[in-house]
């Protein structure tokens, strides 16, 4: 597909919280996979609060778009999107034949690996960059603070690009995170010694901005994340993919977590 413009369908999985890009004011980290192939993607740029209503989907909604592969970005899996091409398909449910229709899609056997330590392996064999993971064990969510310089950082930067002028769109203030928020877990590989990966889901940072005024907004993020998305009932899978400028780190986009008690699953085909 590389050079060209190609209409394809996708089923979104992974929406990021925003981050502030000097070329595009700002940009979400959006994956997908595509309905001919089963490939998971990443497609870029997607401006997702600046989309206007006919062209913003949801997560597990069908989105047909043209799309090419990314000439600067070498990650096999990255793709350039024109968001004025974006048609709204239909949304994938949270009943029981959506869960089963989502897994035949997520699980399908080119997109899962065993442990972090597989996806690290296929990086430096393949130059893969996104898979979905089962996690042995759940070990626990921290909230870290981000230190001093991280937070100037960000600030400055944020301050530069809103500074730009841009006759064509009004700018919309982006909220810092000034926290880190974290999965330890361990996974079913010989070689493992524990991860703490960040969370990136914009879910997660959406419930921060919510709730942070409650003394009990930590309490509320831990519980969201271990009794939910990691909870008993679930079984939970995580979405990894890695940095463009840092390709050995990896961090979480989002979770898959269907109950585990469901329909039997269901092969994938197209």
């Amino acid at each position: 597909m590389s050079g060209k413009w190609q209409e394809k369908n996708i089923l979104i999985t992974v929406k990021t919280y925003p981050e502030y890009s000097t070329k595009y004011t700002e940009t979400v980290c959006t994956c997908g996979i595509l309905a001919d192939t089963g490939q998971m993607i990443r497609i870029f740029p997607i401006r997702f609060r600046y989309l206007e209503g006919d062209y913003k989907f949801s997560k597990y909604q069908w989105i047909k778009a043209g799309i090419r592969k990314s000439e600067k970005d070498p990650r096999p899996e990255s793709f350039n999107i024109v968001d004025e091409t974006i048609k709204l398909g239909r949304t994938i449910g949270t009943n029981k034949d959506g869960w089963v229709e989502r897994e035949r899609w997520v699980l399908a056997e080119k997109n899962v690996y065993n442990s972090v330590e597989d996806i690290l392996r296929s990086r430096e064999s393949k130059n893969i960059s996104l898979g979905v993971i089962r996690p042995g064990s759940i070990k626990g969510c921290k909230i870290i603070k981000k230190t001093k310089a991280e937070i100037n950082e960000a600030e400055l930067r944020k301050k530069s690009i809103m500074a730009q002028l841009d006759m064509l769109t009004e700018k919309q203030d982006l909220e810092l995170i000034p926290f880190r928020f974290v999965l330890e877990f361990q996974c079913d590989d010989r070689s493992c010694k524990g991860h703490k990966f960040s969370i990136l889901d914009w879910e997660i940072a959406e419930l921060y901005r919510k709730k942070k005024h409650s003394a009990k907004w930590k309490e509320m993020i831990m519980d969201k994340v271990m009794n939910t998305l990691c909870g008993d009932k679930r079984e939970t899978y995580l979405y990894l993919g890695n940095m463009a400028q840092h390709q050995h780190i990896f961090c979480i986009l989002g979770f898959f977590w269907p109950p585990k008690e469901r329909q039997l699953r269901l092969g994938f085909d197209h």
